[in-house]
């Protein structure tokens, strides 16, 4: 490989906030919406045209998982405040049951509506927005990140904040900035694979209402009668076998998941398809996305073909849109002064420096095969500690979000939007107190940041926060069959520690 050279050059100095965060997706969100709440000068900084990350940019459809299977909501906060907007706005029916069994709770949204109401709560919580425009550098002196450098339609430009929270979802300033990180899985460094969501519309709800009642055994669990006409919105998993013969007739792409999982939108007719996916990707690397793009879009002609000739109510169905990229569900994991283990997820471990929960299953889609882990949502609910936010080396960065120092199977659970919005608040409410009190992010008192947490509607475990409980969401455990979803749990049968 050759190089250029490139002149030196002067760049311009244009903020100096007191946070900066860099990405608009979930953790970005909450970040931005919490520091600015509590004093903060805030710049929040996305290469998009608009907000939200996986929530709008990738599609991602719905949100997972606000409650445990007992109904009771452990993500609150900025993220349960954005669903309360949503439904206020008729932009989602809220919480709901997932008739895949899996989950306690879904929450389905319109993506149009979403890029609405970040907006709204962003602006008024006093965000500085700068849209359009890319992290490329970062400059360090010793132990701090100095300057974040960007490029945009206005050229290269220069940001002078006091803390910087990464929510780049790749952890790109962590990078730049030199800080230890890994990838992917701890044997072989392989990742999950990516998936491109694409909605459906004109999809006739009553027509595939009653095509699941017909083929009930082809669909996870064999839902009955009763639970499908009860189903505020569809969720739909299974197919496996079908698929199987399809992919031996080429009426199915062969790297695509070998199983069907859609999702009903608030919008009549639409469904999100969670069922594209390609392996052997890094989200790092241009190249992999640039072929990513067009191979995962293939894919999605090739599904809907299958879905209007085998599936009651897409007869008359049609590609509505595809997300305007392809969804990444790991790249980067940063080292930080704590790695999460499975360990700690499925023992639904509390921490003294605890700044959000997540309840979401271990749900790691394969790096390579078919066969997908999932361990079942809301059986434990886990807390994740402030120290898997901080990267080692750095007292002026924070990373919210998939980034977080965690294993390959406990990053599989934590990974999720819900989750990442709770990691958000809990760093940006940190971040404004450090800024507040002229320290570094490890001199931080967590147990202050906590009970800001807890008084701005926050739940967090151990402590006095009030319960809220939805008896309507209390999820049964089903001992029916689970093989036309391809899932299998290698943790279920390890002894506890």
């Amino acid at each position: 490989m050759t190089f250029l050279r490139e002149p030196e050059r002067q760049t311009p100095i244009i903020a100096t906030p007191d946070v900066l965060v860099a990405g608009a997706g979930p953790a970005g969100i909450g970040a931005a919406v919490a520091a600015a709440r509590n004093g903060a000068s805030v710049l929040l900084v996305e290469r998009y045209g608009f907000l939200g990350g996986n929530l709008t940019i990738a599609m991602v459809n719905p949100m997972f998982t606000f409650h445990d299977i007992q109904g009771r909501q452990v993500i609150r906060g900025v993220a349960g405040e954005l669903v309360d907007r949503l439904v206020e706005h008729t932009d989602s029916l809220g919480h709901v049951r997932d008739l895949t069994f899996d989950n306690a709770s879904m929450t389905p949204f319109d993506p149009e509506g979403m890029k609405n109401i970040l907006f709204r709560m962003v602006r008024e919580a006093g965000v500085q927005l700068l849209l359009h425009t890319w992290v490329v550098d970062a400059v360090t002196e010793g132990d701090r990140v100095t300057h974040i450098i960007v490029e945009n339609k206005s050229g290269r430009q220069a940001i002078q904040p006091k803390m910087i929270i990464d929510c780049s979802a790749d952890a790109d300033i962590v990078a730049k900035a030199g800080a230890p990180f890994v990838k992917g899985r701890e044997s072989d460094g392989m990742m999950q694979p990516v998936t491109l969501f694409f909605r459906i519309g004109d999809v006739n709800d009553t027509n595939l209402r009653a095509w699941m009642k017909q083929n009930r055994e082809l669909l996870k669990d064999s839902p009955s009668d009763a639970e499908i006409d009860g189903s505020q919105a569809i969720a739909f998993l299974g197919l496996q076998s079908l698929i199987k013969q399809a992919v031996a007739r080429g009426e199915f792409p062969a790297d695509a998941a070998p199983r069907i999982l859609l999702y009903q939108l608030p919008r009549k007719g639409q469904v999100a398809v969670n069922t594209t996916r390609l392996q052997g990707i890094d989200g790092t690397n241009a190249d992999d996305l640039t072929r990513a793009e067009y191979l995962t879009r293939e894919q999605a002609w090739q599904i809907h073909r299958f879905l209007k000739t085998y599936v009651g109510g897409f007869e008359d169905s049609y590609i509505l849109d595809t997300g305007v990229q392809v969804g990444v569900r790991e790249t980067r994991h940063i080292v930080g002064d704590y790695t999460m283990t499975e360990d700690d997820v499925l023992g639904g471990r509390a921490f003294a420096d605890g700044i959000a929960c997540g309840t979401f299953a271990i749900d790691i889609h394969p790096p390579e095969g078919e066969k997908q882990i999932y361990t079942g949502s809301g059986k434990a609910v886990y807390e994740i500690p402030y120290r898997a936010c901080l990267p080692q080396g750095l007292n002026n960065l924070y990373v919210a979000g998939r980034s977080i120092s965690a294993t390959h199977a406990a990053f599989g659970s934590a990974r999720v939007m819900a989750t990442a919005m709770g990691i958000g608040q809990g760093i940006g409410t940190a971040a404004a107190l450090a800024v507040k009190n002229g320290q570094t992010n490890r001199e931080v008192d967590v147990a202050v940041v906590r009970r800001m947490l807890l008084a701005q509607g926050q739940y967090l475990l151990n402590t006095e926060a009030d319960v809220v409980q939805d008896a309507g969401l209390t999820l049964e455990t089903s001992t029916r069959s689970t093989a036309e979803a391809g899932h299998f749990n290698p943790f279920q049968n390890q002894p506890k520690k």
